[in-house]
């Protein structure tokens, strides 16, 4: 729905409770038994449904993050955007012209949309979608401001955009999607707002290479995170682009029913070796990364990802490595390129890999107990009770202690020197890697570092870190 005065805008059910009473007495009219099957199955339906969708949500590796209110909008106008986030550099790659209907999905105080709205008048439309009736209110004051026209605010849902149907030739999700609650309704929704040749314009903060660091852990997103949640609702990529300091800036369109050459073809990084589609080599380089050359060897550019821990194998007396989060390269031409990937070591009585050191590329580390833990390090946020999202640091060496006390049952005496560092003491390095292997289900109890738990949490001053020590019972 189209909000003209969205002040006055009321809620509806979506399902009416009158209706389904009516069907319910038209079936009674049928014999019981056919009735009490269709109920049964119903039931069956629903739950195996419900147990679907909470299924993917798992394999996603994230939790989306809570959205912004209205009261910080006016961080969205910071100074810092204009080069942190070059937002003319974005609206000139997606090439907006004078009378194209667009729309800024979870648009907040319109920043994207008053930039956008001066580009496709006169004769275009900007809906300016929010889930907050204020930050609307926000948004219009400010057009009004800087006389900006051509605006239409729109109260959409967590469920539902309420675009136009088959009207909108660009979307503009700009740091947002990460924040969606229910993504998997709301892509649903803006896959049918689009035109014949509608495309989305995504932007995500970068979750790979750290530099998106100074976001908080559930507002960035990795491409192979973004990739799997679009692809499964009916999207498929055209241009992934990188120009930007700290995000990722995607675009998509509704996936078509026949081969396209403008599509841009995604693989893991085992499957393009297995295929044939890359050739690459792996060397050693230092004790927190590896080095990869890689080039593809057909015509069209691809994009390869590969998930955390992935395992690559160390030829000679070196320590084999893991990654340490999700990882993406775009190949464009055929030249060699130099791929550096964040790695750990998975043993610290071996060498570190150095450039004479080769590798091989192996699925995801077969221990299953380290792939949960630096997942849950990769999501990086805990919590404690009730209490608020926590975001502890997910620097190295916190992903390194949960890694040697997985893989070799180390005790806090072999790891202390080796993660103590001038950003985050042992400790404390050593105290968030218990939490987040146990935040990915794990016993740490059972692991001989917990034989030492006095030791690193008393002198402790972290409030999230001292409740969970205080909650966690020895033993259990």
């Amino acid at each position: 729905m189209i909000v003209g005065d969205y002040r006055s805008m009321k809620t509806h059910c979506e399902v009416s409770s009158h209706t389904a009473s009516n069907c319910m007495l038209c079936l009674m009219k049928d014999a019981w038994n056919r009735r009490f099957a269709l109920v049964v199955l119903a039931v069956v339906a629903l739950t195996v449904g419900s147990f679907a969708q909470e299924r993917d949500r798992e394999l996603r590796h994230r939790v989306p993050a809570e959205y912004m209110s209205y009261r910080g909008a006016d961080w969205l106008e910071r100074v810092e955007r204009l080069t942190e986030e070059q937002p003319e550099r974005v609206l000139d790659a997606m090439g907006l012209q004078p009378g194209d209907v667009v729309a800024d999905v979870g648009c907040g105080s319109g920043y994207y949309a008053r930039r956008m709205a001066r580009r496709v008048m006169p004769g275009g439309t900007v809906y300016c979608e929010d889930i907050q009736t204020e930050m609307l209110e926000i948004m219009m004051d400010r057009a009004t401001e800087e006389s900006v026209t051509g605006i239409r605010p729109v109260l959409g849902t967590a469920t539902d955009p309420k675009l136009p149907q088959g009207q909108i030739d660009w979307v503009i999700i700009a740091d947002v999607y990460h924040e969606m609650s229910e993504p998997e309704m709301m892509l649903a929704g803006i896959r049918q707002s689009l035109s014949m040749n509608g495309r989305v314009a995504l932007l995500e903060y970068r979750v790979e290479d750290g530099s998106g660091e100074q976001i908080k852990a559930d507002h960035a997103m990795s491409v192979r995170q973004v990739l799997q949640e679009w692809q499964a609702a009916g999207f498929e990529l055209t241009a992934l682009h990188d120009f930007l300091p700290s995000q990722h800036l995607f675009f998509f369109r509704a996936a078509r029913d026949y081969a396209s050459n403008e599509a841009l073809v995604d693989y893991d990084l085992n499957d393009a070796i297995d295929s044939g589609q890359i050739e690459t080599t792996v060397v050693g380089h230092d004790d927190e990364s590896v080095n990869l050359r890689v080039r593809k060897t057909g015509h069209a550019t691809i994009v390869v990802t590969f998930p955390v821990a992935t395992y690559f194998e160390a030829h000679g007396n070196a320590s084999d490595m893991v990654t340490r989060r999700d990882g993406w390269i775009v190949l464009e031409d055929n030249d060699w390129h130099d791929w550096s990937v964040s790695a750990l070591m998975l043993d610290q009585k071996s060498g570190i890999p150095g450039p004479e050191t080769r590798l091989t590329v192996n699925r995801p580390n077969t221990n299953s107990a380290i792939e949960a833990a630096l997942n849950a390090i990769q999501v990086g946020t805990y919590t404690v009770a009730d209490s608020p999202t926590l975001y502890p640091p997910r620097i190295h060496s916190v992903a390194q202690a949960a890694v040697w006390i997985l893989n070799e049952d180390a005790d806090y005496e072999m790891i202390e020197s080796s993660i103590a560092g001038p950003r985050l003491p042992a400790p404390y390095a050593a105290a968030f890697a218990l939490v987040f292997i146990d935040t990915a289900g794990i016993d740490i109890t059972r692991f001989r570092v917990w034989e030492n738990h006095e030791t690193i949490f008393q002198p402790l001053r972290d409030r999230g870190l001292n409740l969970w020590y205080q909650l966690k019972p020895e033993g259990q």
